[in-house]
């Protein structure tokens, strides 16, 4: 019951300072509560917003294709005069299928993921290397960078581009 006491006492308002020292500690206050954030935090304050905003959204779409593409093998299914029991199986299937789909896109690939076979490129913030999948045996080429040097070369916006164009490039060779 004490611990409980001296934790509310925490919370408790405490004594006025007496004097000039008080006066500067309301001033201070006062001073803080009526500055506005800056530009700056108004920007980050937006971008977090639209992060979440965007986050959101693309969840609810995934959530509805799925109704929907599980609706539409439903109506298949009735109108293909499958039994019963066959449409339960394909339905199971089905959620198996998108469960380790949302499994895939949920997981962060890392170097572990990957068999290193040979480096054919070094840069000036680390390597290029040849790399074997473990799990499919796709072969890929991957990028390793030194963080610290592209922030100390202020290159960070550049990487950024390059990495997603990258991402956008579908290449017939696979």
């Amino acid at each position: 019951m004490d611990s409980a006491r001296s934790w509310l006492q925490k919370f408790q308002p405490r004594a006025k300072k007496k004097g000039a020292e008080s006066a500067r500690d309301e001033q201070e206050k006062s001073a803080s509560v009526d500055e506005a954030p800056s530009d700056v935090t108004k920007q980050k304050v937006e971008a977090a917003k639209q992060y979440i905003e965007n986050h959101y959204k693309a969840q609810m779409k995934c959530l509805q294709d799925r109704k929907e593409r599980r609706w539409m093998l439903e109506r298949r299914l009735a109108d293909a005069d499958v039994s019963q029991e066959d449409q339960m199986n394909v339905l199971k299937y089905l959620e198996q299928k998108e469960t380790e789909y949302m499994h895939l896109q949920r997981h962060k690939m890392g170097v572990d993921d990957f068999q290193l076979l040979t480096i054919i490129g070094r840069g000036a913030f680390g390597e290029v290397r040849i790399c074997r999948e473990k799990s499919t045996g796709h072969v890929y080429a991957m990028k390793k960078l030194k963080k610290s040097e592209m922030l100390r070369r202020g290159q960070v916006e550049h990487v950024k581009a390059e990495r997603n164009l990258l991402a956008e490039v579908d290449s017939a060779y696979r």
